[in-house]
């Protein structure tokens, strides 16, 4: 489905001949008034000719492709990085996300007493418990923040 606004601004044919009452966002009854033809190309092979309904969607929003759409076309929602994967790997921002770069962190661990070492000696030093758990912890738009690492033995370590 394509905005009207759209439409017009791309000059497109459209057919009223079908007039179709809808629940629209919100529950709102809305009616769709029109369809047109268009052709979607994704990347840069992909071509697909669709039949669509032409309607105010609402503000801001021009298109709005289905998942029935998406699916067999195979694009992919990466929700997390907030970006589409095109049919040929390409990716696409998704709309108000901002590309973030991963950062990494360097925690220095340390045992409770200094070891020393001769050239060809090892030694183990227990550092982290058979009982613990480690959990990814997610922000705001399922970036991951933090890790939390917890001790679920009766003992300190």
């Amino acid at each position: 489905m394509i905005s009207l606004d759209l439409a017009r601004r791309l000059k497109l044919k459209l057919d009223s001949q079908k007039r179709i009452k809808v629940s629209g966002l919100g529950g709102v009854p809305t009616y769709i008034t029109a369809s047109t033809q268009i052709k979607i190309t994704l990347g840069r092979r992909v071509v697909y000719i669709l039949d669509v309904w032409v309607t105010n969607i609402g503000e801001g929003v021009d298109v709005l492709l289905g998942m029935d759409f998406m699916y067999s076309a195979g694009v992919r929602l990466c929700i997390r990085e907030g970006t589409v994967a095109l049919p040929e790997e390409e990716s696409v921002l998704m709309y108000g996300y901002m590309v973030r770069k991963h950062r990494e962190r360097n925690i220095p661990i340390t045992p409770l007493q200094d070891v020393h070492l001769r050239p060809g000696e090892h030694v183990n030093v227990k550092i982290r418990g058979g009982q613990w758990v480690t959990q990814v912890l997610y922000g705001a738009k399922s970036w991951a923040v933090a890790l939390m690492v917890m001790n679920i033995s009766n003992e300190d370590l």
